[in-house]
């Protein structure tokens, strides 16, 4: 399944509380031309969050797990655009700068609740949809130019990560569950990445949420990649 925020979105198709409205259009045009002008990406530290998820559903982080995804995901995100002839390095953060960006993430989280309260209909379930942030999508944690330049790179990428890993006691009553019809079987364990590009103004250009239950495991570099193809399946190209 899939989740795309309006910054991705070529038009959405709107049911009104009356009927069937034409497709909203955005400003996506411009802002895919935006994107296909970046060649040089300082990626942050994916925050990477793995936790095995018990038969009872109690989560439990695991740090060495954590440790391996992050790794996966960095690598599968500069693999997969490398194909698009983007360079991309992971910022390693120093001391200096560690305060700066934790202000970007803190900034990026209040302005994609934004985002996502505003600026998407959710198949007729958001009540607080304006039609015109849509239209004129415009979104930006600030100005990015002196830690981007710093860096020589055009965009910046934050990203997180978040993974279950069913215990090997939730497996095996998941079999139970299935072979008795009188039972409805619990959920798999869900994998899901959000990433968002900004250029140098801070200016939110390209943006996707991607989840699955039980078919990804971020712990798993071939998992790993084939899940950031999905992620990353309509970032926009050059000549497209």
């Amino acid at each position: 399944m899939t989740r795309r925020t309006v910054g991705m979105l070529l038009a959405v198709l709107v049911v009104a509380m009356t009927g069937c409205a034409p497709a909203l259009q955005s400003n996506r045009a411009d802002l895919d031309a935006r994107v296909r002008k970046i060649r040089n990406v300082v990626m942050l530290p994916p925050d990477t969050k793995i936790c095995e998820l018990s038969a009872g559903g109690v989560r439990e982080q695991r740090d060495d797990w954590c440790t391996t995804g992050r790794r996966n995901v960095e690598k599968a995100i500069i693999e997969n655009l490398a194909r698009r002839n983007i360079s991309v390095k992971v910022l390693q953060v120093p001391a200096d700068l560690q305060s700066e960006v934790e202000d970007i993430k803190d900034l990026y989280e209040a302005v994609k609740d934004s985002m996502y309260t505003h600026a998407y209909y959710w198949q007729g379930q958001n009540p607080n949809f304006f039609p015109d942030r849509l239209k004129n999508f415009d979104y930006t944690v600030g100005s990015l130019e002196k830690l981007l330049r710093k860096q020589k790179a055009d965009g910046l990428l934050l990203v997180h990560a978040e993974d279950e890993i069913s215990s090997s006691g939730r497996k095996a009553l998941r079999v139970v569950q299935a072979i008795n019809p009188f039972s409805t079987a619990q959920r798999s364990g869900m994998t899901e990445i959000e990433i968002a590009l900004t250029d140098r103004k801070g200016d939110i250009l390209w943006e996707n949420f991607f989840n699955n239950s039980g078919s990804y495991d971020l712990r798993d570099q071939d998992s790993t990649r084939g899940f950031v193809k999905e992620l990353l399946g309509e970032f926009p190209q050059e000549g497209k």
